[in-house]
């Protein structure tokens, strides 16, 4: 029989273990192949090693998984015999009592463990692989089979993904940290990341802004449009703008006008639209305008409204940032510092834009845009010189046309202005 001293040492074992292991899952996992690149070997040596070790990251991640399960099934089953051989016999309450207290210990315990290693994760992960290593061999028998059924289940692997979306998200970090990537570079990658969770109606231009011609249009008069505006193609409507019936591209307008043919109407120039709602993902937009061949796409509302339209030009500025062409020189930029320091944005800046811009963590679901926010947090149509203040930050409409915010000036406020603005400022 197993002396009675030797289960307090079982358990410190086994609790050391599965602390080891949950240090080993949050560093390995949480950061860059940094911690094997730095074992000082060749670049080439380097790489191999880097691209290893990002192929195995989802065996790891079984492994540590699998090896935390069993540390602490066995934990517990130690434990209860310890309490069994103590209290014999042992009451049914008494050792629901114990598991409880030895969960709430295991809990706090990896709770240090993780604020304890959070500084430092690199070095601990370097540390810890061997380690992590070791554990993949050993359950390579079980890992291997779970992760053959988990590939043949592409819903399965949804987590996995977001793991290593993760991290090329900290790789390209590290790599602006020394130097190997500049600011730009990485800002573009980082925006490539949050494409597939951008929506169509983030980064269309709303169907107040779009430029639309009637069905009945002469053709002189669309030449006319086309040269003003600069756009190559521009949908065209019949009765009123929820009914697009077609795209008019320039060079067909230009193909007829050299060939002198008369025509009463738009309509026998007109190319079929592609409609697409207006919560369809930007990736899955892009990739059915790639396949279609077509540079632009109509946005519908639940309701089967025009919410606005989106371009190619439009995704590749969500990349690359706000691209400014000829026909641009009129346009106003989304925002402009002003001398005092306070910012003048344009009511349709979308939010997510705003918060990047003013370091500020406002919710979007209220509205995709500043001056959506605006009507939502005032409940009414805002006139010009009306403000309100979240969180230390002044919002003011600035200009209006009609019922539309045109322009919001945004200033940070100290407590002691806050407390003397608070009521003649408070018309939201």
């Amino acid at each position: 029989m197993i002396e009675l001293s030797i289960y307090p040492v079982l358990m410190a074992l086994l609790l050391a273990l599965d602390m080891v292991t949950v240090a080993a899952r949050v560093s390995l996992l949480q950061t860059t192949p940094a911690p094997v690149l730095e074992v000082g070997a060749p670049s080439r040596t380097k790489e191999q090693r880097a691209q290893q070790w990002l192929r195995r990251l989802p065996a790891l991640q079984a492994s540590l998984i699998l090896a935390q399960a069993i540390w602490r099934f066995l934990l517990a089953g130690v434990l209860l015999l310890y309490w069994d051989l103590l209290k014999s016999p042992a009451q049914p309450l008494s050792v629901l009592g114990v598991l409880c207290l030895a969960a709430l210990a295991i809990f706090v315990l990896e709770w240090g463990v993780r604020s304890l290693i959070s500084p430092a994760l690199q070095r601990w992960a370097q540390r810890l692989l061997p380690f992590a290593e070791a554990l993949r061999l050993l359950t390579w028998p079980v890992v291997t089979p779970v992760s053959f059924l988990a590939r043949r289940r592409p819903e399965l692997l949804e987590d996995e993904a977001a793991l290593i979306e993760d991290q090329l998200k900290n790789l390209v970090e590290a790599g602006q940290q020394r130097g190997l990537i500049e600011q730009g570079e990485s800002r573009m990658l980082h925006s490539i990341f949050d494409l597939g969770d951008t929506l169509a109606r983030e980064i269309m231009v709303p169907r107040i802004d779009m430029l639309v011609l009637d069905v009945n249009t002469p053709p002189e008069q669309a030449i006319d449009a086309l040269l003003a505006s600069g756009h190559s193609r521009v949908p065209v409507y019949q009765d009123n703008v929820d009914n697009i019936v077609g795209l008019l591209f320039a060079k067909d307008l230009l193909r007829i006008w050299r060939e002198g043919e008369r025509l009463s109407n738009l309509e026998p120039l007109l190319r079929p639209a592609f409609f697409v709602p207006e919560a369809k993902r930007v990736t899955e937009l892009l990739a059915e305008m790639q396949s279609r061949r077509t540079h632009m796409a109509i946005i519908v509302d639940e309701y089967g409204g025009v919410a606005g339209i989106v371009t190619l030009e439009d995704i590749v500025e969500e990349i690359l940032g706000e691209i400014q062409d000829e026909y641009d020189q009129g346009e106003e930029l989304p925002y402009q510092q002003l001398p005092n320091g306070e910012f003048l944005f344009q009511g349709r800046i979308d939010l997510d834009d705003f918060n990047e811009i003013m370091s500020t963590n406002l919710v979007k679901e209220e509205a995709d845009t500043l001056a959506g926010l605006l009507y939502n947090r005032m409940g009414k149509v805002p006139s010009v010189g009306d403000s309100i203040l979240i969180d230390n930050l002044r919002l003011t409409v600035e200009q209006v046309s009609g019922r539309r915010i045109r322009k919001v000036r945004a200033a940070w406020q100290t407590p002691d202005l806050q407390k003397d603005e608070m009521l003649p400022h408070a018309n939201g």
